[in-house]
């Protein structure tokens, strides 16, 4: 359904308002006003090869569960390709679970989901987080799956092992249940966060938040990123190159010119690590 347009008998808005005293909305009409509701859909599926306008005074009626699988093309995926994505309420009262195909989500066909919505609400992030759940749940060898989440959301997803506070409502659970799936948090999870200042003193990371169990500190080593300052450092405003110019030398000093790989040489041979290349002195001749 694309539009609804109600149109009634009424001529203009001014006989509405006479026809309810003046503007009394609770005043029941001297004579009601017959209406009709237009809908306006449009066509997702055809299973009859039926290629032409609905004639008048044909019968339109809402789509079963069946009918909206049909629709969105579910009725062709594979049992085993199925994974539960949300469910459809409609206006009726139908309801029908929605299904996407696991070719399209990890491969070999797709390996895509586009989830759009407004920037700011979490939405867009809990529907992954829910789809990751449902993915882990249904699909075939899911124990060879292997799923990488980038927190970008404070400390929400930092505790995606633990259950909910307050639990769940019984309307929640049922929703769950009608999908087929089990509301749980996730298991085998290792949380990776990044090298703080005061990390090797205090030990605690660079975090908004810190997991109480199965955390992990990284940090990038000099040989691990001296060919990659330039990402490192893209923000920067450099009008005159100067900071290109301190990029591509200290790239090319801790370069091998054999190899050109790692292997400082020359004037460079006691940078092995940040604090020497930062404060190291002879480093820079």
């Amino acid at each position: 359904m694309t539009t609804l347009e109600h149109s009634t008998d009424a001529p203009s808005h001014l006989s509405n308002f006479i026809s309810n005293d003046f503007g009394q909305v609770s005043t029941e009409p001297n004579t009601v006003r017959q209406g009709t509701t237009v809908a306006r859909v449009a066509v997702l599926s055809n299973d009859r090869d039926i290629y032409m306008p609905v004639m008048n005074d044909r019968p339109v009626r809402f789509a079963d569960e069946a009918g909206i699988h049909a629709a969105l093309g579910i009725d062709q995926v594979p049992e085993r390709y199925q994974v539960p994505a949300g469910l459809i309420r409609m206006s009726n009262g139908t309801q029908a679970v929605v299904y996407l195909d696991s070719r399209y989500i990890l491969g070999p066909e797709g390996a895509h989901v586009n989830i759009s919505g407004i920037s700011g609400l979490a939405t867009k992030t809990s529907y992954a987080i829910f789809l990751i759940q449902s993915i882990l749940q249904k699909v075939e060898n899911r124990d060879r799956i292997g799923v990488i989440i980038l927190n970008v959301k404070h400390g929400d997803l930092l505790s995606i092992d633990q259950p909910p506070p307050r639990g769940l409502e019984p309307e929640q659970h049922e929703l769950w249940e009608k999908l087929g799936l089990t509301p749980k948090p996730f298991q085998n999870v290792r949380y990776l966060l990044p090298h703080g200042k005061d990390t090797p003193t205090t030990g605690r990371p660079n975090s908004f938040r810190i997991p109480e169990r199965n955390l992990f500190i990284y940090a990038y080593s000099l040989q691990d990123t001296y060919n990659k300052l330039d990402l490192l450092l893209s923000n920067i405003p450099d009008p005159w190159d100067t900071v290109g110019a301190l990029i591509g030398e200290i790239t090319q000093g801790l370069s091998d010119p054999k190899t050109g790989q790692w292997g400082p040489s020359g004037k460079w041979k006691g940078v092995h690590d940040w604090q020497s290349l930062l404060n190291q002195r002879r480093a820079f001749g």
